[in-house]
């Protein structure tokens, strides 16, 4: 009678051959999916300061020729970004509380946004 089976051999070589495969392709999509975040995070960034943007738009005469910090709270709380969802880092999956830096550049006569942590000097909103 002839046993219809794998030998241990075949068993261990197939092993051998998807850990070689797992091996290859773990690290490719661990890869990719952290770049997923961070260009989630960057999109994340680009909303926020689009929003501060519209927002230095209708509030022009408040912006000080300097520099301020408006937070993602006043643009929540003024209706530049939606008031029922939290603005999610992916990165940490923690929520972004940070604040949009809106300063002066003097030499191109314009206002620059940017994206910061920490905030510090709070923008006029009255």
């Amino acid at each position: 009678m002839k046993n219809k089976g794998f030998t241990l051999i075949e068993l261990l070589a197939v092993i051998v051959i998807l850990a070689i495969i797992a091996a290859i392709v773990v690290p490719t999509i661990v890869g990719l999916i952290r770049n997923s975040k961070e260009s989630t995070l960057d999109e994340q960034k680009e909303v926020l300061t689009n929003a501060a943007e519209r927002w230095g738009t209708d509030n022009w005469r408040k912006l000080p020729t300097t520099s301020c910090d408006l937070t993602v709270n006043v643009l929540k709380q003024e209706g530049y970004l939606d008031s029922e969802k939290d603005v999610i880092d992916p990165t940490t999956n923690k929520t972004m509380d940070g604040c949009v830096r809106i300063s002066y550049d003097s030499a191109n006569n314009q206002y620059k946004y940017t994206y910061v942590e920490n905030c510090s000097n709070q923008c006029p909103i009255n």
